[in-house]
């Protein structure tokens, strides 16, 4: 997409673009009421360029800009103005390398979609795998406590066998009071 932006800027007629518009130097008093988002190519490249996550996400957001660009200045000048022919000549030549381009980025928008569905699902057999390995170790550790209690019940009942039926009463009143 670089390159294809750097096509467009090379045009002769796309210097008017370049850089945002100069308002007041212009003394265009009223672009702000007609305009709501302004954009050029210093911005746009500058968005291709950025390293802080405020950059573009997507080739479509970039398409996007590219187009607001000419819209922007066909909405403000007059169909007869120089701007607006430049404009309007520039976008088409763009929609023209635009439909070249777009199976190129269909392609790469579904590879991605199906590399991130294949990371979604690895994340999910991850989770599923540590869930399994927990409930394992539970119930590995249960079984051991199975194990202990059995082996406590076994010596209390041998320890109790030979206890009297007088000391067993004794025992069990002496628990109820403490």
């Amino acid at each position: 997409m670089y390159s294809f932006a750097c096509q467009i800027t090379q045009h002769k007629w796309a210097w008017p673009f370049m850089q945002p518009v100069d308002v007041k130097g212009l003394g265009l008093h009223d672009y702000y009421e007609v305009i709501d988002k302004p954009m050029d190519f210093s911005t746009i490249k500058n968005q291709m360029e950025a390293k802080d996550g405020t950059g573009y996400k997507n080739v479509r957001e970039i398409c996007a800009d590219v187009r607001l660009v000419f819209k922007n200045a066909m909405a403000y000048n007059n169909e007869r103005d120089d701007i607006h022919v430049m404009a309007k000549t520039l976008l088409a030549k763009f929609e023209e390398k635009w439909l070249q381009l777009l199976p190129k980025v269909i392609e790469e928008e579904t590879r991605r979609k199906v590399e991130e569905a294949e990371a979604q699902s690895d994340i999910q057999l991850a989770q599923e795998a540590a869930k399994t390995k927990m409930a394992r170790d539970v119930s590995n550790e249960l079984c051991e406590i199975d194990m202990h209690l059995e082996e406590l019940r076994e010596m209390v009942v041998q320890k109790c066998r030979f206890v009297s039926y007088s000391k067993l009463n004794n025992i069990i009143f002496r628990l109820h009071l403490s």
